[in-house]
């Protein structure tokens, strides 16, 4: 297993932005760049994240998503987790789903997993509708944090949407198991 770098300067930056957007009600922009960035900014939008996620994504990566923190939102009274992956979900690929799957299931699953015909050209996720991180280059995972920006969220939530009702649902049965 490979060790992270510390991401703890990085990751007070961003926190500092997201902070800095909901006091002021003004936009925040931080840059993104490689796994350990895109790890670090993504725990920042699941930690402060109310009652919504959506993600579009590789494979839902262990590399970006940190399941124990996933966990703990989707603990929050109606917190919700939209997830769309555009690759194969594998046993050679661990994903963090693996550790998550008894939140897809029921009547009323927290999790809904569901899977691109072809891989998208960028990736993204969306907290609340007001926070977003733009993967612009999925192969550096070169990315745009964009914090307190409601219309921009709009726009990424809209692609997603579109995504969404042209993919297909990924079964809990089709989650790889932990390794």
């Amino acid at each position: 297993m490979t060790t992270r770098p510390d991401m703890s300067e990085y990751r007070a930056k961003a926190e500092d932005a997201l902070r800095l957007s909901r006091a002021t009600g003004t936009r925040r922009v931080v840059s993104n760049r490689g796994p350990s960035h895109a790890h670090a900014v993504t725990d920042v939008l699941v930690s402060n994240a109310e009652t919504s996620l959506a993600f579009l994504c590789r494979n839902f990566s262990t590399e970006v998503f940190d399941a124990a923190r996933i966990e703990e939102f989707l603990a929050q009274p109606g917190a919700r987790l939209q997830i769309l992956v555009d690759a194969d979900l594998d046993a050679a690929r661990p994903t963090a789903l693996s550790a998550l799957t008894e939140y897809m299931a029921g009547d009323d699953p927290r999790i809904q997993v569901r899977r691109l015909a072809t891989p998208s050209p960028i990736h993204l996720g969306i907290a609340d509708g007001r926070d977003t991180r733009v993967e612009t280059d999925v192969a550096s995972r070169k990315a745009t944090v964009v914090f307190g920006d409601a219309a921009f969220a709009a726009g990424a939530a809209q692609r997603f949407k579109a995504l969404w009702d042209a993919s297909r649902r990924v079964a809990v049965t089709e989650i790889p198991a932990a390794a």
